[in-house]
């Protein structure tokens, strides 16, 4: 009896904190065949309030849009005036909605674990703010530092995890859920946390390894008050909370607020849209602390991955721009290295390369990685034409790369392909934190 008390009360509280109702909203894909079907498609997502979960910047690569039941007949209209069909990908998002806050409320509920946190479910900031704290006091190898307050003032926390911190190791860098609505990073990177430090002097001699050779340092909550918006009022909150002069619409994206790129294509002007870039390059208190955090350790950090959902991609610099990197087949190669280790682990089937020009699909690329730089830039591009992503400007990765000086800077792209989006069931977590982990530890390995 006390058990059906327990899952009850734990639903009836998550049902009355979600506010935004989203019955009857539906997630449609498009494949635009011509170019200018993709152009219609950026001018669409850059002048709206339409929210683009992904766009393709190429022709023959899926886009996911948002659409609510007032919206969908107007969108759907736009779309086949310029010959495109969709077909439905995600029916009722809020029916997906529910089903995501009771698979949270009974793993709550039925959770036996001794430990200070649940890693295998979802948890909001203020649960995931007390264990780094319970970490910090129990664990010697955790320190916490608050590097910096939110729009709504919030604490921003890095969490280390070094074995000596005089030694002035180099560093890998993680910034997770800096977009509100993708739970699976805050929660892969507080499993991944939890793995190393349950993991080290002994008991696994891999990660006693990686934490003797470099220290690690974490942001779980890199957009503390999207985040927790995204459990109170609206689960599908993108933004910061920044009050926008003069419009109603609130929130800045602050994946698009750094200064690479800053303003250019796959960002907007119009505070309603969701990848509105704010009125200046690190205008945000949150992308401010994530700036001076990196430039802290400048010189010392080895690798910097900054995690997102979804889609299964492994990306480089550059995202704002076609052109690649000098050190492109260097970062070919460390991606390669964390990828076939990912797939590896359950098979689960990831793309690799630029973010704004080239993709590698693992199985393509999996052989012949150092052969493809054989041919010039030109024709390397022509023949993965196919495989061109997705143009952002005033990303995180681009930032860490480009003025900071990072080559191993990289956005993960996370699970899954779109049959959940941002609403990837909590029984995914440990799968996804696992490979995601494997990709990372024979990455690090590799460079």
């Amino acid at each position: 009896m006390k058990i059906h008390v327990q899952i009850f009360c734990a639903l009836f509280s998550l049902a009355i904190a979600t506010k935004v109702d989203y019955s009857g909203h539906m997630v449609i894909r498009v494949v635009p065949q011509t170019e200018e079907q993709v152009k219609f498609l950026s001018a669409l997502e850059s002048s709206s309030s339409i929210d683009f979960w992904t766009r393709s910047v190429a022709a023959n690569r899926f886009t996911d849009i948002h659409v609510s039941p007032e919206s969908y007949n107007r969108v759907a209209r736009a779309l086949l005036e310029h010959g495109m069909n969709h077909k439905i990908h995600i029916a009722n998002l809020g029916v997906l909605g529910k089903e995501e806050q009771q698979s949270i409320a009974l793993r709550r509920a039925l959770a036996s674990n001794n430990k200070a946190i649940d890693v295998e479910n979802y948890h909001t900031y203020e649960e995931i703010m007390a264990y780094l704290a319970d970490l910090a006091s129990t664990n010697p190898l955790v320190s916490t530092l608050v590097a910096g307050t939110s729009v709504e003032g919030r604490q921003i926390v890095q969490a280390t995890i070094s074995s000596d911190r005089s030694a002035n190791k180099p560093i890998a860098w993680f910034d997770c859920i800096i977009h509100a609505r993708e739970w699976i990073t805050a929660a892969t990177c507080v499993w991944i946390i939890d793995t190393i430090t349950s993991g080290y002097a002994g008991t696994d001699a891999e990660i006693t390894a990686l934490v003797d050779q470099y220290d690690w340092k974490f942001v779980p909550v890199a957009n503390p008050d999207g985040y927790a918006n995204s459990w109170s009022n609206d689960r599908l909150w993108r933004k910061n909370r920044a009050i926008n002069s003069g419009s109603a619409c609130v929130g800045v994206d602050l994946n698009r607020n750094f200064p690479s790129g800053f303003g250019g294509e796959g960002s907007s002007n119009l505070p309603c849209s969701e990848t509105h870039h704010g009125v200046s390059a690190l205008s945000e208190p949150e992308s401010q602390t994530l700036d001076a955090l990196i430039a802290a350790d400048r010189g010392r950090v080895k690798a910097a991955i900054s995690m997102h959902s979804y889609s299964q991609l492994w990306l480089s610099s550059y995202s704002y721009s076609s052109a690649l990197p000098v050190e492109y087949p260097e970062m070919m190669n460390a991606m390669k290295a964390g990828v076939d280790a990912l797939v590896a682990t359950y098979g689960t089937p990831y793309e690799y390369g630029s973010t704004g020009t080239v993709l590698c699909k693992s199985d393509i690329c999996s052989t012949e990685t150092n052969s493809l730089f054989h041919f010039t830039r030109v024709q390397f591009v022509t023949i993965f034409v196919a495989y061109l992503t997705d143009i952002a400007s005033g990303t995180t990765t681009d930032h860490y790369y480009e003025n900071e000086g990072v080559v191993h800077s990289y956005t993960i792209e996370l699970r899954d392909k779109g049959r959940y989006g941002f609403q990837l069931p909590a029984s995914q977590i440990v799968s996804t934190a696992t490979e995601t982990w494997n990709g990372i530890k024979a990455f690090m390995n590799a460079i």
